[in-house]
């Protein structure tokens, strides 16, 4: 009858859902217990075979010892061939001197006599010479018992006999010892199993609610308690939770931020909205209008460098692509670019090229973005030139780049204030800007594994920005 195979398919799928369905604590356990079991059953197997072998080895080796003893008792006179009378066995051996045909001849331990000749013909004997190994020697088991038989050198046949019933009698009780011994000792290993599962994934239950928690809850506050040790379930749950930690510290700043930008935002649309109620309550001179519109575009072009700044910022937590990019030369274009701006505020705009000493290289390249070596560039840049002293120069040397200006600069424990988006320096409110250009350089710099870090002058007579990179091998950025 054919076999249907998309029967066998059907229960296959079905058993492999309902394994799917099982906990990965009963999966671990029915893993364990199986690998277990075939471990115990194979080493009680190993173990049965050997005391089975042991246990005829040494019987073999009796039936060896006595047939050697036999033969040395072994008499040819009148009567015939047979043993002497000094050959007693004990009554479980069987000592038997045949014929080549199997007819037994005599028996150790009884009389010589004719009639013994008789006693077994060959056919009863149950020999057969085919038994017999080229060395003339055989064991086998007959009849409940093992016999040794062996072919002399006069022809005659030597047969030795044990009863086998006490080493299947030790055998059986070996079975059933080792049989009760291995159901015990898997049904403990089936607990143990489960108790170390359950204890390893403790951790994993904690990381599920802790999720749980946070995904019902809307709140990041939550934390995994921390598993002891150092083994794998320690490193995730000290993972996890400092993946919560980052999560919260940036969901706050973007709130923060969200909240800022909202309010910086309002503040010139409220300014904007009331200039436009002011010119639309009364009819107006052409030039007042005029000088409406004017004010009112200033007040435009506020909100779309701020628009323009948050939209940069936002961007700096895209996956950076870096290049190998030329400072001499970006220094040299950006500051080109902003000497009208030095004119206009009368400050003096310069730029300095300081090669590497050891290989003289005028170009000094690092890994980072060009357009955002030229943001950073511009921002600090116009910061200085706004707020700092009549003197600005741009210093490139390997590795970093240093904005310096002749000004004190902010004092050293506002520096940490204006790393925050929207914050302004002491007395500087009534000047343009956004207060987004510090935090932008942060951020670019993080971006290429850079860092941002401020310097001041002894006897506060200049501040400037350093933004560094590590040193590389030039040949790799070239």
């Amino acid at each position: 009858m054919p076999v249907n195979s998309s029967g066998v398919g059907r229960r296959l799928a079905g058993l492999w859902r309902r394994w799917n369905r099982l906990s990965l604590r009963l999966k671990l356990t029915l893993g364990y217990a199986l690998i277990f079991s075939l471990s115990v059953l194979l080493g009680a197997a190993c173990v049965y075979l050997l005391a089975r072998g042991s246990l005829t080895h040494t019987l073999d080796t009796t039936l060896r010892e006595t047939a050697s003893l036999a033969r040395g008792s072994i008499l040819d006179d009148a009567q015939g061939q047979g043993f002497s009378d000094e050959l007693q066995p004990p009554p479980e051996l069987s000592i038997e001197l045949l014929s080549p045909q199997g007819q037994v001849l005599d028996i150790a331990g009884q009389s010589r006599s004719p009639a013994v000749q008789s006693v077994r013909p060959a056919q009863e004997s149950g020999l057969s010479t085919r038994e017999l190994s080229p060395s003339g020697l055989s064991i086998v088991t007959r009849a409940g018992r093992r016999v040794l038989t062996e072919r002399l050198s006069s022809g005659l046949l030597l047969q030795v006999s044990r009863p086998a019933d006490t080493i299947k009698a030790l055998l059986e009780t070996l079975a059933r010892v080792l049989l009760a011994g291995s159901v015990l000792m898997i049904g403990l290993a089936c607990l143990a199993g489960y108790y170390l599962a359950d204890r390893a994934l403790r951790p994993v239950d904690e990381v599920a609610r802790t999720a749980a928690s946070i995904t019902r809850s809307g709140s990041y506050r939550g934390r995994v308690r921390a598993a002891p040790g150092s083994d794998e379930m320690a490193r995730l749950t000290g993972t996890v939770n400092s993946m919560l930690d980052h999560l919260e510290a940036t969901i706050e700043r973007e709130r923060s931020f969200a909240r800022t930008a909202a309010h910086e935002l309002r503040t010139p649309l409220t300014a904007l909205q009331g200039r436009l109620e002011l010119a639309l309550e009364r009819p107006r001179e052409a030039a007042d209008y005029r000088r409406s519109l004017e004010i009112m575009r200033g007040r435009v072009d506020e909100l779309l460098s701020l628009a323009q700044g948050l939209l940069v910022l936002a961007e700096t937590d895209r996956p950076a692509h870096l290049q190998a990019t030329d400072l001499s030369m970006q220094a040299a274009e950006v500051t080109g670019e902003l000497a009208e701006l030095a004119m206009r505020l009368g400050k003096q705009l310069d730029w300095q090229r300081l090669s590497d000493p050891q290989t003289g290289l005028e170009h000094l390249y690092v890994l980072a973005e060009p357009l955002g070596v030229r943001q950073v560039l511009r921002n600090l840049l116009e910061n200085a030139l706004k707020y700092g002293g009549p003197r600005v120069v741009v210093r490139v040397s390997p590795a970093s780049l240093t904005v310096w200006d002749s000004g004190p600069g902010p004092q050293p424990l506002e520096w940490a204030r204006l790393t925050r988006p929207f914050e302004r320096g002491a007395g500087l409110q009534g000047v343009s800007g956004s207060g987004l250009g510090l935090p932008l350089v942060l951020a670019l710099a993080q971006r290429w594994d850079a860092r941002a870090e401020p310097q001041w002058a002894e006897g506060g007579e200049g501040f400037g920005v350093c933004l560094s990179w590590a040193e590389r091998d030039p040949g790799t950025l070239n």
